[in-house]
């Protein structure tokens, strides 16, 4: 025998021995079989559908990847869940070679950060592929204990984003009107969800402002806390119509708030459709008006120009004929 055959030897039974893993190698999990027959697809951390009946396909570099509009990307697996993130380097199909769709089920995958399936079937739940979610988060158990604070802060941001979803819905003249009744159904139910998460969870959004690109996203008082999370916006930032301002608004008077601030400063809103709550609706976006006035700024031109356009909605459509309390100046 020579000696390059007897290495030979020895190197594939050094290859063939059980090999104890590491701690990292330990995290390398297969996925739930069941789960391997949909592929969820991302825009960044955003969700944008499911992918049913994928071709597989071999990356130049090695993994396994799914298709999306004649781009092939990586699969990922969060541990719950197969993804593939479409705001990645993808691959041409042409540079990517077909392969077996059981190459998933034996191929061994990296754990990737990424949220949690509850929390995405609870934020996407009115989205096109929410039962679908629904049903794959139901394979889970519940997260543990340690977790469900994360997890509830998560859920009462998904719900108001839920909530401005079916806000935007309500008011959509295109659609019919019983699509537009359903939305305003589905806009109580969410309210009373946020009702029902409780306020120690409510430790968000920040009360600081935000500053580097002349836009105003968030104010300096904590009242923005109750606008802004139910997605009131001005400014050269906001991507919301004057007509959806004035909805949010509108909105926000006339129901129960969930405690999204602390007490003290919940009980200055009031009762839904009070004279309290409309003055104090009115007093926050004009110290709004007269902090970014101070400023002298030319950037906050168009959010000056929102606000002022908002409260005078506010006085024509609420207080006038209804109210007495003195209309705050935004000089």
């Amino acid at each position: 025998m020579t000696s390059e055959r007897a290495l030979a030897i020895r190197v594939s039974r050094a290859l063939n021995k059980k090999k104890v893993t590491s701690p990292k190698a330990a995290e390398r999990l297969r996925p739930i079989p069941d789960l391997t027959k949909q592929i969820l697809v991302f825009n960044q951390h955003e969700f944008h559908h499911i992918i049913h009946g994928f071709d597989l396909f071999r990356m130049p570099g090695g993994e396994l990847g799914v298709s999306s509009r004649k781009v092939v990307y990586p699969i990922r697996y969060s541990g719950e869940y197969l993804f593939i993130d479409i705001a990645m380097r993808g691959r041409p199909k042409t540079s990517c070679s077909v392969v077996s769709p059981t190459a998933l089920a034996s191929e061994r995958l990296p754990v990737t950060s990424s949220l949690p399936l509850q929390s995405i079937a609870e934020k996407y739940l009115d989205h096109a592929d929410g039962a679908k979610l629904g049903k794959m988060a139901s394979k889970f158990p519940a997260q543990p204990q340690t977790k469900r604070t994360a997890d509830k802060k998560i859920s009462a941001m998904s719900h108001a984003e839920r909530w401005i979803r079916q806000l935007n819905l309500s008011l959509n003249l295109t659609a019919s009107e019983e699509v537009r009744i359903k939305a305003l159904a589905q806009l109580a139910k969410i309210e009373q969800e946020l009702l029902a998460i409780g306020e120690e969870y409510f430790k968000w959004p920040s009360t600081g402002a935000q500053k580097g690109n002349g836009a105003l996203n968030s104010f300096d008082a904590p009242e923005d806390g109750i606008l802004s999370f139910f997605g009131y916006q001005v400014g050269q930032s906001s991507q919301i119509t004057s007509s959806t301002r004035y909805a949010i608004l509108d909105r926000v008077f006339r129901i129960v708030l969930p405690p999204i601030l602390p007490g003290s400063h919940m009980a200055l809103w009031g009762m839904p459709n009070s004279r309290r709550r409309l003055q104090k609706m009115a007093e926050a976006i004009a110290a709004f008006v007269r902090n970014a006035k101070r400023r002298q700024n030319p950037s906050y031109d168009r959010a000056i120009g929102d606000w002022e356009y908002d409260l005078q909605r506010l006085h024509d459509a609420l207080y006038v004929g209804r109210f007495d309390f003195g209309w705050p100046e935004t000089h």
